[in-house]
Order: structure tokens, then C-alpha cells, then sequence
């Protein structure tokens, strides 16, 4: 991805609201993101009419929450110096 197109991605990314997190990762794509959909027409919808429009936007592929195991923040004591 070149520097430009990485650059229009990512102003982009940044205005939309259902967007929670955004990562630059390695490996086979070059950006995580974390969205909020209530349902999957919503989800359906926001894919064609939201992120279809950026067009540095090379592929999508998805990946649904199905049930939650562990949510926590922060780091651990034992990462900590």
C-alpha cells in the first residue's frame, strides 16, 4: 500500500463513527478494524455504502464476534517494568 493511499485510508477511517478501533498490523492485510453494527442488514449496509466509498480501499474480509470470553484492559502487573 503506498503512502498516499494509506494516508486517504486512515483520514477516512478516522470519521467514521461506527469504526471503535482502528490497527495498521502485519501479515496477510494491512488494517484491523473493530466496528459497531446493531445487526447484520446495518452491517450489509455500511460495508456497500460506507466503506465501499473509499477508494483505496483495496479488499474486505470479516470476522463476527459470535460470543465474548474475555474483555479486559489494561496490562497485567506482571508486564508492568
Amino acid at each position: 500500500m503506498g503512502k498516499d493511499i494509506a494516508h486517504d485510508f486512515v483520514s477516512r477511517v478516522r470519521d467514521i463513527p461506527e469504526v471503535a478501533e482502528c490497527y495498521n498490523i502485519s501479515g496477510d492485510f494491512d488494517y484491523l478494524l473493530k466496528i459497531y453494527a446493531p445487526d447484520m442488514q446495518y452491517y450489509n449496509d455500511f460495508i456497500i455504502n460506507t466503506l465501499g466509498t473509499i477508494e483505496s480501499l483495496g479488499s474486505i474480509q470479516s470476522w463476527f464476534v459470535m460470543n465474548e470470553v474475555k474483555n479486559s484492559f489494561g496490562l497485567p502487573a506482571s508486564c508492568i517494568g
